[in-house]
């Protein structure tokens, strides 16, 4: 389902039904450079993942087919990088081995899905958790997975050294739902300097939100715990609201449910509708 938000009377509301009937989980959307169309990844009953976009002259959206490994298990992290002219789709997905299988799409002739290789061990859930931060001279891509620990870890990949995925700190407990992370304008002093990774995650029917100190000890921290009856995060942004932080959370009755920050803490907002 496709859900959209009024900007002046700040009202849910809906766009009609997305995908081709093999949805296994919610869609990772963004907004890409393509006439600002809206386009969106998700993994399918099948273990695969599809592309699908909002075409802004055509007013609709059109499937762009079936791609990724025959064993994807987990939602995606889906962004639109710097790399190329137009900036190259990324993919990262929990594959069924225990690693994160990392796909990119080349955003030119002949619009090419290519396997970027698989990292890491012992993986249980990844989210819409990647990023491309304002680390490295052309932006490290960055992302958190959930371990089969309950933690969480962080994975950077070094885009100065040979484009290799590098384990970062391990951090939280009791985890099993997918994580969602944003780097925002939190510590830093202009739009292309660093600032702070910004991350909300599910556990025990709350949402947690934990920050890492860009400018710092470069330590993740939890700074509250809000919410009840979660069952997953599955959208984290921040807006352009005051810079708020804004989520939008699955219950355990199966409705969606929109949380913000303000200066003033987290505050629970309406409910959205069925997932």
């Amino acid at each position: 389902m496709d859900y959209w938000r009024d900007g002046v009377a700040l009202t849910w509301n809906t766009a009609g039904l997305i995908g081709a009937n093999d949805a296994a989980v919610c869609p990772t959307l963004a907004g890409t450079t393509y006439n600002r169309n809206f386009e969106c990844v998700y993994l399918t009953t099948g273990k695969r993942l599809r592309h699908f976009y909002f075409d802004q002259s055509g007013q609709k959206w059109t499937d762009g087919g079936v791609f990724g490994p025959t064993d994807a298990d987990g939602v995606p992290g889906f962004i639109q990088g710097n790399y190329g002219a137009p900036g190259n789709f990324e993919v990262v997905v929990h594959t069924a081995d225990g690693k994160l299988n990392h796909w990119w799409r080349l955003n030119g002739p002949p619009w090419t899905w290519n396997d970027g290789g698989r990292f890491g061990s012992n993986i249980a859930l990844s989210g819409a958790s990647l990023i491309q931060s304002h680390y490295g001279s052309q932006g490290n891509l960055e992302l958190v997975a959930v371990l089969n620990s309950g933690q969480m870890q962080h994975w950077w990949r070094d885009d100065d050294s040979g484009n290799i995925w590098k384990p970062g700190l391990i951090f939280g407990s009791g985890i099993v739902s997918p994580p969602c992370m944003i780097e925002g304008q939190y510590g830093a002093s202009d739009e292309n300097h660093i600032g702070n990774f910004e991350l909300c995650v599910a556990a025990g029917g709350q949402v947690q939100h934990w920050w890492r100190d860009n400018q710092g000890d470069m330590q993740w921290r939890t700074s509250a715990t809000f919410g009840s009856n979660v069952q997953a995060v599955i959208a984290l942004i921040e807006g352009s609201y005051g810079f708020d932080l804004e989520v939008v959370a699955l219950r355990t009755d199966g409705q969606l449910q929109h949380f913000w920050r303000d200066g003033a803490g987290w505050h629970t907002g309406p409910v959205i509708g069925a997932a």
